[in-house]
């Protein structure tokens, strides 16, 4: 049977197509791969970068150059890579700051997490906690918040960023309890650590990078931290889902993100050389430093835990009635 010369021509094109497919790869004599980053230099994104940049770059087969594009939150470095070439050699390290919190709060956000970007997979995995001075009255958080209740000035809650997700954690605890907590939106963690410190805040809600070394000295009281099992790094503090909390199960994440044009056998690559880095005993020890749990992913596992998070704090933000502008 002889087939239709267009019809001929339609299977031709698609076989080279699925062809072309097939044998993408990144191609590293047009290198270096750029690591692009949101965040300045030292910060806990740009350690994670430069810890997998090596091994990234060794798996990959060519030079891989962290580099720091700061601002708007991490939106700079989004905006930059959402028009950049989809060849595989512009990479973005994202948290769930800037492809969740950052597109439900922020109106002058120009891209979109799902249409813009093919996430390639997950990096590490980190908690949020609840702290409070050791000097506070307070042994849990249904204990802060009582406190919270009756007296207006120890209302108050710290939180590292306006709009993280530190302050709509604050802000559904609160509106739960009825205790009428204020975000106090600080530039950072370290400065809030400082106030909670000098008991010149009643609490704070930040990840516990920042925490972990204060409660083991006893110098300030981790009543809880979201997740659905403990922190390794804190065993003796519970989780939010423990105290009847059962809105607190996701974590906070990183990740790495391409171009949405970028062809799927290149994202392959990349989850490829991602996961080849994270089973890394030196990077793994490097992160967990960082209080962060190495924790992998398939890019669709990511996809799908960005639409539980917008679909769980979207709500959240749009009660709130939160607007950065």
């Amino acid at each position: 049977m002889k087939l239709p010369f267009t019809l001929k021509v339609t299977l031709a094109c698609t076989a080279l197509a699925f062809a072309a497919a097939a044998t993408a790869q990144i191609n590293t004599a047009h290198g270096p791969l750029k690591l692009i980053v949101g965040y300045p230099a030292g910060g806990s994104a740009d350690v994670q970068a430069r810890t997998l940049a090596d091994k990234l770059a060794a798996e990959l087969g060519t030079v891989v150059v962290v580099d720091n594009r700061t601002g708007a939150g991490g939106a700079i470095a989004a905006d930059y890579v959402r028009t950049a070439p989809a060849d595989g050699l512009t990479v973005l390290l994202a948290n769930m700051h800037m492809m969740v919190m950052l597109p439900l709060t922020t109106k002058s956000v120009r891209y979109d997490p799902v249409k813009d970007f093919k996430p390639i997979g997950r990096i590490v995995s980190f908690y949020e906690g609840i702290a409070v001075p050791a000097e506070l009255q307070a042994k849990d958080v249904k204990q802060w918040l009582d406190i919270a209740t009756k007296d207006p000035k120890k209302a108050n809650y710290g939180v590292p960023a306006p709009g993280s997700v530190s302050q709509f954690m604050g802000y559904r605890l609160g509106s739960d309890a009825k205790a009428g907590l204020v975000a106090a939106p600080y530039r950072g963690a370290a400065p809030l650590v400082q106030d909670l410190l000098g008991n010149q805040i009643s609490a704070g809600i930040m990840p516990i990078a920042d925490l972990v070394a204060h409660q083991q000295s006893g110098k300030l009281k981790v009543l809880a931290v979201n997740g659905t099992r403990r922190a390794a790094l804190l065993p003796d503090v519970p989780t939010l889902k423990e105290l009847g909390q059962p809105h607190f199960d996701n974590l906070e994440w990183t990740g790495l993100f391409v171009p949405a044009g970028t062809p799927r056998p290149i994202v392959d690559q990349l989850n490829a050389a991602l996961g080849k880095a994270l089973a890394n005993k030196d990077v793994q020890e490097r992160l967990l430093k960082l209080s962060s749990d190495p924790n992998p992913s398939t890019p669709e596992e990511l996809s799908a835990l960005i639409a539980d998070d917008i679909k769980r704090w979207g709500p959240v933000v749009k009660a709130s009635g939160f607007t950065s502008e």
